[in-house]
């Protein structure tokens, strides 16, 4: 009987000791070695050489858009633009396109872990808008603006999304006597005859102009 009793307590030490094990592995860390997924985001997401090359897929989604931009339209044949209510002619040009100007931010969030804000130097030729589509396409008179664009992306799901721009025009000017001279006040970039309206009060804040 005692013989029994002694192996009984003997086993269940070696059980408790077993258990005991485990317990202690699992605060030590070696409950669960299962490796994260390559690529996850919290391999090596934010280290120098992956926002390298996040750096390099943005700058291939700029050059893309740029391309774009100027495939609408150019000196010789610019691009007809419908902005309800109005029409009027329009085609840019990049000065420094290969070489724009990228910051990066790190986020504190997985799912959008990186956003950018691009910078680039930018020349708009647009004439007045007109309520009619055929006066807009016979307005030769165009005027120049000058300024940057700036477009703002995020990085989701790993890839980058374009989430806003607009282009801030610096200085307005005219073609006159075959020069480029500074915009007279006077001159407005809608028909003087129309209602202003929202859209008028929107761009001029943009592009600059006249809103009384």
């Amino acid at each position: 009987m005692a013989r029994i009793l002694s192996a009984l307590l003997m086993g269940t030490l070696v059980f408790a000791l077993a258990a005991g094990c485990s317990t202690v592995s699992g605060w030590f860390g070696g409950g669960d070695s299962t490796p994260l997924p390559a690529g996850s985001q919290g391999e090596n997401l934010l280290s120098g050489a992956s926002i390298e090359e996040c750096r390099q897929d943005l700058e291939k989604l700029v050059a893309a858009h740029v391309n774009e931009q100027l495939r609408q339209g150019n000196s010789s044949q610019p691009a007809l633009i419908h902005k309800r209510p109005y029409y009027y002619r329009e085609y840019v040009e990049y000065p420094d396109p290969d070489n724009p100007r990228i910051i990066i931010r790190e986020n504190d969030t997985k799912t959008r872990p990186l956003s950018a804000e691009v910078t680039l130097d930018k020349i708009r030729f647009s004439t007045q808008m007109h309520r009619s589509a055929n006066n807009a396409r016979e307005d030769s008179r165009f005027f120049r603006d000058t300024g940057v664009e700036k477009l703002n992306y995020e990085l989701r799901n790993g890839r980058w999304r374009r989430v806003g721009s607009i282009y801030v025009a610096e200085k307005t000017e005219e073609f006159v006597n075959g020069s480029w001279v500074p915009r007279e006040e006077e001159v407005s970039r809608v028909n003087p005859n129309e209602q202003p309206g929202w859209f008028r009060r929107t761009w001029t804040k943009i592009f600059g102009g006249d809103t009384e």
